[in-house]
């Protein structure tokens, strides 16, 4: 699970112990959640609990019960769960995580727990399998189990039926394992009888079917294969970290992403935002709350669709926040068909932040089990892998149940055939499902007599037709006339349903096509997004029209509706024939404008053609129309190029202080098509260069758009060697007290132009004590581009005398050359530099890569009596710690700390950029985490935030953080917070750092003042 603390639990500690598990009372539960913060340490200090002591301590509404179901030395630490046909539960376990083992030394297990006495606790524990490698997503099978163990989703089967698992295969994989926080969990079978799963977070996998067709999933997605393992679809794209899956009656799919929003109701084939996405013009799958849940540490999830809880607790969203020891509880209602969750009391509060709910799953019984990771440490990142505190023994398995409610457990793998036909219609839907699957697993085609009389049969239920209907799909039986009557039903749900069923065939005849279409003006909006998911899935020259007259209606609270219709539009205009069709239709103005936002994300030339006529005849918003040029560029025909060239030059004189912006556009557009600027369009580029550049600010306040357009003329410069405009650039380079981005700029693009006349102009400004540090730090980095001894000589001037955190840039500037190595070392000899910054580790990495022995042996004299960084860095931290006095800090100083330092990456409260992860509730970390990420920021690195160093063909070396592809267009981000691109043509080399994007210079850079006026205003942070 991916872990970023934000829970918001302060105030005074609870003066009296709680007798029991059992004091229930809403009174009880605010007292929880005003106790004291015991939910901020990374590394929980308080004792461990015993299961009985363990219980005691959590607090749930009244009339419920907490019951030990199963515990160690039984299990140890239990991950994912799930039941079988016969009711008995299947868990998953590893006392390998995090830290996967090698080939072959896993010793995690599947275990199979049963209760067989109904006493509420297993009693009949058997190990399926137990040389496992951190297994987590399971499903029980018939005659087995699908569970992933890295790197693969094998199937499991007991041939013998000893409940031990003798044969094994691959069913798909392998799956990247870099990182171990969800890799595929919470494996379910869905109404189609496919397994769906979830992929979790950093990890790459391309994976197929026997089919031999593949998927590429890329942190979170959501996907689904066959039970043979003979196809593999992805479902959904996009979100960090997904950690639990449920279904609701409609067939709507929820899942709870661990580090964005608790819940999501899935759009199928939705692009969702995940860091590094470049947000599509038609804008990103959307949410279904406006809300968190204090955390972004949020595991399992349920929809309770039973009816042994209360009425008030029905239909209730649970989920597992495994920072802040809870179980929280929401409900929702639809607006239209989009969902809107509310938020309601948590349901369970834990006072030993030890209890760690990862999983939550309801029995076949309706009561809820809760899979609990006790452990003094969860953080995958925040705390080291190899921590010795990691507990790898203990795990309990909680029950819940509300008092005197709890159905016996049915046994359906002995259930006769009319018994599995009559639990399709259980009022309990998973009741209903296991039936399903049961009937369709054990008497396959022998039951199509009895479903085909079910389905004939007038009176069924809606929820029997259902589940009778799926099953025929499922074994390829169903009739077209049962098909239509569904369709036609006079249940909303089963209309749904049949949509969603009808969505899966390969093909679809005629009247099956015309009824979608004419359901999308139907008045039930779930039935008019279930027809356009369905065209989703099925684009056809006839429902393209009414999706685009069927979006122009939809009301702006439907934000699923609307989704759904973008999303079947999109994908109906990615056909040759519908695409050349529609650009040709007559459209009023809205469907003109609904169109070209549709078709500014596509790469197909009529897309080009379109909006370079739209841009041409229609008056739209600058951001729009920016963005419309980039997509004009990137597909319009080169024999037309001259007709964009012809609006560009309107756009000059239309907006002549904000044309670049449009130039930026365009440039981005040749670039991820692979296609050289184009002459004319350089000619361009040159000439709105030379006029920003010739009529300089005046002052050095500059706008945004000021900013905006030096950056863009310097970099046009640079990049086309305009030596006309040295003399302006040296005038911005020399403007002390300007932006700096702007001055760094101007010297990157002279060092292009002449390096060896401007050299030493950029080296006055480095050795200048009268300019701010981070200046000079840039500075160091544009004569770095010049690969030449004389720039060297002039940057190992720079380290005498200069305050530490310069003398690490200038040393990763020479470090990276083989000649700067040995010349860097010469330095520090002759006492330019102390020999600590060769272990500084952005030093010392770029030192290390291809050193020649004799450098190596340098190096290890000079560094032979350092303390290691990671000692010094650790006493630091201790001293910082140890000196801090939060009442004579100032929040309001290191606010302004923050704003200057941070703010360019991390996003508090929405506002802020998103490079790294949000910083939210981060208060709620503690000082210690706090001041341990401040001033060892390598500590502990997530794979996502994990920087690239990248060799170019031309010599150069380029190091950022990967953010996105865009066609031949690679996207970094650097250290300043600024996405830059690459085109991948000019890459030699790309190779992983050991380091995050993160500055780890903070302990020179920040004062002692300054550190404690940032930690009191992080701290306030909740």
């Amino acid at each position: 699970m991916k872990i970023n603390l934000k829970p918001k639990f302060t105030s005074v500690f609870f003066l009296i112990i709680l007798l029991s598990c059992q004091k229930t009372s809403k009174e009880g539960l605010n007292e929880m959640a005003t106790a004291e913060d015991i939910y901020a340490e990374h590394v929980r200090t308080s004792k461990f609990q015993t299961p009985e002591e363990e219980r005691l301590s959590f607090m749930l509404p009244p009339g419920f019960e907490v019951t030990l179901f199963a515990s160690e030395p039984d299990i140890t630490k239990p991950i994912n769960m799930a039941f079988d046909e016969k009711g008995r539960l299947w868990v998953t376990q590893s006392s390998e995580y995090p830290i996967a083992a090698g080939p072959s030394g896993g010793k995690d297990r599947i275990t199979i727990l049963e209760d067989t006495n109904g006493d509420g606790k297993a009693d009949k524990i058997q190990d399926f399998a137990n040389d496992l490698n951190i297994p987590i997503g399971i499903i029980p099978i018939k005659g087995g189990a699908i569970a992933y163990s890295i790197p693969h989703v094998y199937k499991f089967l007991d041939t013998n039926g000893d409940d031990v698992a003798d044969y094994r295969e691959v069913l798909l994989g392998p799956f990247e394992h870099k990182d171990t926080h969800g890799m595929v969990n919470n494996l379910f079978r869905g109404f189609d009888g496919w397994i769906h799963a979830s992929h979790g977070f950093s990890n790459i996998s391309k994976v197929a079917g026997s089919d031999k067709d593949s998927i590429r999933m890329v942190s979170g997605n959501t996907f689904r294969f066959r039970i043979d393992g003979s196809r593999v679809e992805k479902t959904t794209d996009g979100r960090i970290n997904p950690f639990g899956s449920d279904y609701d009656e409609m067939g709507y799919h929820y899942s709870a992403d661990c580090h964005t929003l608790p819940i999501y109701q899935l759009i199928w084939g939705g692009n969702y935002s995940q860091w590094g996405k470049k947000e599509p013009n038609m804008g990103f799958a959307p949410t279904m709350m406006d809300y968190g849940l204090n955390s972004t540490a949020l595991s399992g999830l349920v929809y309770y669709t039973d009816n042994q809880f209360p009425k008030e607790y029905q239909n209730s969203f649970y989920s597992g926040d495994v920072v802040t020891c809870r179980i929280s509880r929401n409900t929702m209602e639809f607006q239209g068909s989009t969902p809107k969750a509310t938020r309601q009391e948590d349901f369970l509060v834990s006072k030993d932040p030890w209890f760690r709910p990862v999983d939550i799953k309801i029995g076949p019984d309706g009561a809820m089990y809760v899979a609990d990771f006790y452990n003094r440490i969860i953080g995958h990142y925040e705390v080291p892998l190899d921590h010795p505190g990691r507990d790898r023994v203990s795990g309990r398995i909680w029950k819940i149940t509300y008092k005197g409610q709890q159905r016996e457990v049915m046994d359906w793998s002995k259930a006769t055939e009319d018994e599995l036909i009559q639990g399709m219609g259980h009022e309990v839907l998973q009741m209903r499902m296991m039936a399903t699957d049961e009937l369709v697993d054990r008497f396959g085609k022998n039951a199509l007599p009895k479903l085909l009389t079910v389905v004939n049969n007038e009176k069924t239920l809606p929820e029997q037709y259902i589940q009778v209907q799926w099953a025929l799909y499922r074994l390829e039986a169903l009739p077209k006339e049962a098909l239509k009557k569904g369709l036609k039903h006079g249940d909303t749900r089963v209309r749904v349903h049949t949509y969603k069923l009808l969505a899966n065939y390969p093909q679809l005849d005629a009247d099956q096509m015309d009824m979608a279409i004419q359901d999308l003006t139907d008045s039930n909006p779930h039935v008019q997004r279930a027809s356009a998911e369905l065209l989703s899935r099925h684009p056809n020259p006839g429902s393209y029209r009414k999706l685009v007259e069927l979006h122009t209606k939809i009301p702006g609270y439907d934000s699923h509706l609307s989704y759904t219709v973008l999303m079947a539009l999109s994908n109906h205009l990615q056909n040759k024939d519908i695409i050349q069709m529609a650009v040709k239709d007559k459209w009023d103005e809205k469907q003109n404008e609904l169109l070209a936002l549709l078709l500014s994300d596509l790469q197909a030339p009529e897309a080009g053609d379109f909006l370079l006529r739209y841009l041409n005849t229609s008056i739209i918003p600058k951001e729009k129309s920016i963005a419309y040029s980039e997509s004009v560029a990137r597909n319009l025909p080169t024999s037309k190029l001259d007709q964009l060239m012809l609006w560009a030059k309107e756009i000059t004189q239309k907006s002549p202080y904000e044309a670049h912006l449009w130039a930026m556009a365009m440039e981005q557009g040749f670039n991820q098509r692979g296609l050289p600027t184009p002459g004319t369009f350089k000619a361009w580029y040159t000439e709105l260069a030379g006029k920003i550049l010739i009529d300089l600010p005046k002052t050095n306040e500059l706008s945004e758009n000021e900013k905006s357009r030096l950056l863009y003329a310097s970099e046009v410069a640079g990049n086309y060697r305009l030596a006309g405009l040295a003399e302006p650039l040296q005038k911005l380079l020399e403007k002390t007290g300007s932006d700096e981005e702007v001055r760094a700029s101007a010297a990157r693009a002279l060092v292009k132009i002449a390096p060896e006349k401007n050299a030493k102009l950029i080296a006055a400004r480095i050795y200048d004590a009268g300019e701010e540090t981070t200046m000079r730090k840039k500075f160091t980095t544009s004569l770095g581009l010049w690969d030449d001894d004389t720039a060297r000589r002039l940057l190992g001037e720079g380290l005498k005398n200069s305050p530490p955190d310069l003398q690490e840039s200038i040393g990763v500037v020479l470090a990276k050359n083989p000649e700067g190595k040995s010349q860097l070392m010469e330095w520090i000899k002759s006492g330019y530099a102390p020999a600590r910054i060769l272990k500084a580790r952005p030093v010392e990495e770029a030192l290390m890569a291809n050193i020649k022995p004799e450098q190596l042996r340098e190096y290890e004299v000079l560094t032979a009596n350092l303390i290691p960084i990671s000692e010094e860095r650790e006493n630091l931290i201790q001293k910082r710690l140890a000196e801090f006095d939060p009442g004579k800090s100032s929040s309001g100083l290191g606010g302004h700390i923050y704003e200057k330092n941070c703010s360019l990456c991390h996003q508090i409260d929405g506002k802020g950029g998103l490079i790294g992860p949000q910083l939210d509730g981060v208060g709620n970390w503690g000082k210690t985490a706090l001041a341990t990420k401040i001033l060892d920021p390598n500590r502990n690195i997530s794979e996502n935030f994990r920087t690239y160093n990248i060799s170019l063909k031309n010599g150069q070396t380029v190091s950022g953080l990967y953010r996105r592809e865009e066609g031949q267009v690679l996207i970094l981000a650097n250290q300043a917070g600024e996405e830059f691109s690459i085109s991948q043509l000019d890459i030699k080399e790309m190779t992983a750092s050991k380091f995050t994007l993160m500055p780890d210079n903070f302990h020179t850079v920040l004062s002692e003042e300054e550190f404690d006026d940032l930690l009191v205003y992080l701290l306030n942070i909740k």
